[in-house]
């Protein structure tokens, strides 16, 4: 019999881990699969946390931590009290990478396989040195600073007598035309009447 477990990060859940291993495994076996499925540091300080169906973190196992339960004294499967199990990992707790971890399904185990098995990996995992904005959406002042960088890079492309609004030297602007009513336009889109 393995446990297979989905393991994914709070704050992007597209970039998951499916994870089959043995239920007498040590949680320290556990955290090492994971975090060799992810391609963090093994040596910084670490804890499980037994979660309830709301993602509150309850008792915890400690990598390092010997005043708490450690990771190679506990075996998963004293600690499954569900079949949808879940647990919460936080490692580097300067960063604090979170990664949620829920049991999937009780199957047999295959011959001839060791365990544990990255049974499915899903997106590529963040570097751990990227810090607090890893998974940031960039907001609008940092859009702008950036746009200005592009816009600085490619200042050079505003010459041979344009200027930045697209004016001629003597402020004509070179992009109007007059119809046959004398009427000018832009090639932006008509406006309606």
């Amino acid at each position: 019999m393995i446990y297979r477990f989905k393991v994914w990060f709070e704050e992007d859940e597209d970039i998951c881990r499916v994870i089959d291993i043995s239920p007498i495994s040590s949680f320290e076996v556990f955290f090492n699969a994971i975090i060799d499925a992810i391609s963090f540091n093994k040596k910084l300080d670490s804890s499980f946390y037994i979660s309830d169906d709301n993602w509150r973190k309850g008792k915890e196992i400690s990598l390092k931590d010997s005043a708490k339960l450690l990771m190679s004294q506990a075996k998963l499967n004293t600690h499954i009290n569900d079949p949808h199990q879940k647990f919460i990992l936080i490692t580097d707790f300067n960063e604090e990478w979170t990664l949620l971890i829920e049991l999937q399904s009780i199957q047999n185990d295959v011959k001839g396989i060791n365990y544990p098995l990255v049974f499915k990996s899903i997106g590529k995992a963040p570097k751990q040195n990227e810090g607090v904005g890893r998974f940031k959406i960039v907001d609008e002042n940092e859009f702008d600073e950036i746009a200005n960088k592009l816009v600085s890079k490619h200042a050079p492309l505003v010459e041979d007598g344009f200027d930045e609004e697209g004016f001629g030297e003597e402020g004509e602007d070179i992009d109007e035309e007059e119809d046959e009513f004398g009427e000018s336009f832009g090639e932006g889109p008509e406006e309606l009447y």
